[in-house]
């Protein structure tokens, strides 16, 4: 049988089952860095477990934001964002006969930077020039909002940094790990800064970008 063919039917099977399990979800396609849970792209149902066969006998682990979609697949592609009963989800990988591989959200950020970091060029490229600071770090200032709005994962990676900053006083601040769906154009760049829904400011200190989306290793902003 065409491969094709065979998906339809994997997900017809899957929208049957999130009609008797799912629960009303909008789904959203991104276009632009800002605002991307605006308007929705479709309505759906969906179900998700951190179980690939769905025997939904345990809820998602607090440090293992992964789990599965249940939901029409027809036209759900990486990327996608999902809000269902009032969880932000976004759509890390897709594939044929499979259902799609999602991460539960904690957090709504922000990312500022200097005007055009983070853009792409039109080969897919990382443009790492533009915006990039001198020798004297003059160009740190003058940060602007690059992309708002965007569901995130946000959690401790280790307890605190060994090494310190020798000024007495000073507090060990942990590592924290952010997992961000693939963006339009757009891929986050170290010393960007994240803004949280809840105020907190971290710094970017690496990137590491894929087709499941863009890992973030970050320290939060003390002062």
């Amino acid at each position: 049988m065409h491969q094709a063919l065979l998906q339809q039917k994997v997900a017809r099977g899957y929208a049957k089952a999130a009609l008797r399990l799912g629960a009303t979800t909008a789904q959203y396609r991104p276009a632009a860095l800002d605002a991307p849970m605006g308007a929705p792209y479709a309505t759906l149902l969906a179900a998700f477990n951190n179980d690939k066969k769905f025997g939904f006998d345990g809820p998602a682990l607090w440090d293992k934001p992964a789990v599965f979609g249940l939901l029409d697949t027809t036209d759900v592609l990486a990327g996608d964002l999902l809000t269902c009963a009032g969880e932000n989800y976004f759509v890390a990988r897709l594939e044929p006969f499979r259902p799609p591989l999602c991460i539960l959200c904690n957090r709504v950020v922000s990312l500022s930077g200097l005007p055009g970091q983070g853009s792409t060029n039109g080969d897919g490229g990382v443009c790492t020039d533009v915006g990039a600071s001198d020798d004297y770090g003059t160009g740190g200032n003058g940060k602007t909002v690059l992309a708002s709005g965007w569901p995130a994962f946000i959690q401790i990676r280790n307890k605190g940094n060994v090494t310190g900053d020798s000024i007495p006083g000073s507090i060990k601040a942990a590592d924290y790990e952010m997992l961000l769906p693939v963006m339009p154009n757009f891929v986050p760049a170290t010393y960007m800064t994240v803004t949280t829904d809840l105020g907190t400011t971290y710094t970017i200190s690496a990137v590491e970008p894929s087709q499941y989306g863009n890992r973030c290793l970050m320290g939060i902003n003390q002062v």
